[in-house]
């Protein structure tokens, strides 16, 4: 999905409001810090990311020796120049008893290119970073963000969204649950 196409589909799915966090849609000042991005209501029309997500469901299990259940509600998520997300884990943690502790796999579709071109449809910043675990060394790894690629890890997995140097960044987020 190209960067205006996407945009569109945002526009007409219903407006775009600040992302909450820990599963809450309202925005709190101190989370400004956290995290800067907006969510936009996926129009019932985008039933095809529920198709994508049941067809890589298999193929997550395999990977990562996990029984996966059913998958949330894709969150259509909309980055501006300065938007970021700091270092988090999206679930199954021990430190959080939250609905997020349900979480096995996190998978995020990229629906623009990330270059630092300047094409008018690309965005620059803005890196899915994964981290490597706390025992391990300090390893960071950038996730190439190319259109319509879907990327998975492990929901305990700590990473981060580097801030938007340059335009924006569309990107559609979904967590597995276990079985």
């Amino acid at each position: 999905m190209t960067k205006p196409r996407a945009a569109r589909c945002a526009r007409k799915s219903g407006g775009q409001r600040p992302a909450g966090l820990m599963g809450r849609d309202d925005q709190k000042p101190a989370w400004s810090e956290v995290r800067r991005t907006t969510r936009a209501e996926v129009s019932p029309a985008t039933e095809a990311l529920d198709v994508l997500l049941a067809r890589q469901k298999a193929a997550l299990e395999r990977h990562f020796g996990l029984a996966l259940g059913a998958w949330e509600k894709p969150q259509f998520l909309h980055y501006r120049e300065g938007d970021f997300f700091v270092p988090h884990q999206d679930g199954n943690t021990p430190l959080i008893h939250d609905e997020s502790r349900f979480r096995r796999i996190s998978a995020v579709i990229f629906l623009n290119r990330q270059s630092d071109e300047p094409p008018p449809e690309s965005y620059a910043g803005g890196s899915l970073v994964l981290h490597g675990p706390y025992s391990g060394p300090d390893l960071r790894v950038a996730m190439p963000a190319l259109p319509g690629s879907l990327v998975a890890f492990r929901s305990e997995t700590t990473h981060e969204v580097t801030p938007i140097t340059r335009n924006e960044r569309f990107t559609v987020v979904s967590r597995y649950r276990g079985a």
